[in-house]
């Protein structure tokens, strides 16, 4: 989905405080990272980031949804593991 793939590029930028080291992490094009963060600020309506040419910042907005998205996003990596888990033959 990409509103998870969103929130993973908008974690990613806050966490590297930069577009390009989320990039690098993610693996993407800047301009990849700049469309997604774009596309995640136009569809809540808000600013997340504040830009300036040597780095960027959180606004209060974006303190708000980073606190609920890494959540989310630790709730989904746990629920992907538990479930591939249930498929692991018994041991004992």
């Amino acid at each position: 989905m990409d509103r998870f793939r969103e929130l993973s590029t908008f974690v990613a930028v806050a966490e590297a405080g930069a577009f390009n080291g989320a990039a690098r992490r993610l693996n993407a094009s800047p301009p990849t990272v700049t469309r997604m963060v774009t596309a995640l600020e136009a569809r809540l309506g808000v600013r997340l980031f504040t830009r300036t040419t040597r780095q960027v910042a959180l606004t209060e907005a974006g303190a708000r949804l980073m606190g609920d998205a890494a959540r989310i996003l630790a709730e989904l990596e746990a629920a992907e593991a538990s479930a591939s888990g249930a498929h692991e033959a018994p041991q004992g």
